[in-house]
């Protein structure tokens, strides 16, 4: 059975976990538009990490229309998408700061995790 990496801190894991989900080579096929995620994270633990309770997902994904988007989930016991949030600030903010007026969709799935999804490449790659 595959173990997620643990850290220490948010910082720790953020340099791992994004240096890896960046790597366009990690990059995966998105769900279809109108799909939920559902059980993304469940599924590749090599894009996981734990710090503490917290549960960390990060993934590029790659739609079937060729648009790219970064995702990142969190779970843990007791969070909510505005700490989720919080999380997401501190988990960008030494490679992807947030700027003003950043648009990210939220999600919850039904395994409790809090998806915040937003383009990563320009609107569409030419193959």
């Amino acid at each position: 059975m595959l173990t997620i990496h643990e850290h220490t801190n948010l910082q720790e894991a953020s340099n791992e976990l994004l240096e890896f989900a960046l790597e366009p080579s990690n990059w995966m096929t998105g769900t279809p538009a109108g799909q939920t995620p559902a059980s993304v994270p469940a599924q590749d633990v090599q894009n996981q990490r734990r710090v503490g309770a917290l549960r960390i997902y990060a993934v590029v994904e790659v739609a079937p229309s060729l648009e790219v988007f970064l995702r990142i989930a969190f779970r843990a016991p007791g969070l909510t998408p505005v700490k989720a949030a919080d999380h997401l600030e501190a988990f960008l903010k030494p490679r992807l700061p947030l700027t003003p007026n950043s648009e990210w969709q939220v999600e919850v799935d039904e395994r409790r995790w809090i998806h915040f999804v937003r383009r990563y490449a320009s609107p569409r790659l030419q193959a």
